[in-house]
């Protein structure tokens, strides 16, 4: 009988608690600020992609996958346009969103099996 690993099961239980903490950040940073709909995209995207690489590392795939997940908000950064403050914040918590968003599906879809 082969169990599940419960690699990060502390983070991806905090994750829900993550998703409502950056939805609520994003959402009362467009209402009051300014919406960067393209950069919030880029965000949440990068996000799901380093949790995705972040959880092939934990899963013992290998160590370039932890080199590729820590390296994926440096990339953001560096290839997102950021023409204000706001552009930024919305980057910082749609990738955290993202990152939240993934290690939930991870949850219900991957350890469920």
């Amino acid at each position: 009988m082969s169990q599940q690993p419960h690699v990060g099961l502390s983070l991806i239980n905090k994750a829900p608690t993550g998703i409502l903490i950056t939805l609520l950040i994003a959402v009362l940073a467009n209402v009051f600020l300014t919406l960067n709909i393209i950069t919030l995209g880029y965000a949440v995207l990068g996000g799901m992609v380093c949790a995705a690489i972040l959880l092939a590392y934990w899963l013992g795939k290998g160590g370039i996958f932890f080199i590729l997940g820590v390296s994926m908000p440096l990339l953001l950064v560096l290839f997102t346009p950021l023409a204000s403050i706001t552009a930024l914040l919305n980057l910082v918590s749609g990738f955290f969103f993202g990152f939240c968003v993934m290690l939930l599906i991870y949850k219900y879809f991957i350890l469920k099996k």
